[in-house]
């Protein structure tokens, strides 16, 4: 079954533009895994620190593989410490 994802990342307002950049580093690797249908970046109107990245993926399968690679641990070592919050949202569809 499809499973769809919100992450919401919340930058240090010193640290904005290095975690946007890590999060745009992981865009073209992530679309290219097998069982992604969509990896796209988003910053909300109100508050240009928080970064929303909606996700789609195959099933839940391919999303624990795509938290196993060596990209997304780039990522996690990219933003440590740079960050005020990370908030997770699985969603699966309904309608």
């Amino acid at each position: 079954m499809p499973l769809s994802v919100v992450a919401t990342i919340t930058a240090k307002s010193e640290y904005r533009a290095e975690v946007r950049q890590a999060l745009l580093a992981i865009l073209s690797p992530s679309r290219a895994e097998t069982g992604c249908l969509q990896y796209d970046l988003h910053v909300t109107q109100d508050n240009p620190d928080r970064l929303v990245m909606i996700e789609r993926w195959q099933d839940d399968a391919t999303l624990v593989r795509h938290m196993a690679t060596a990209h997304f641990a780039a990522l996690g070592a990219a933003i440590d410490g740079k960050v005020t919050g990370v908030d997770i949202v699985r969603l699966n569809p309904v309608a």
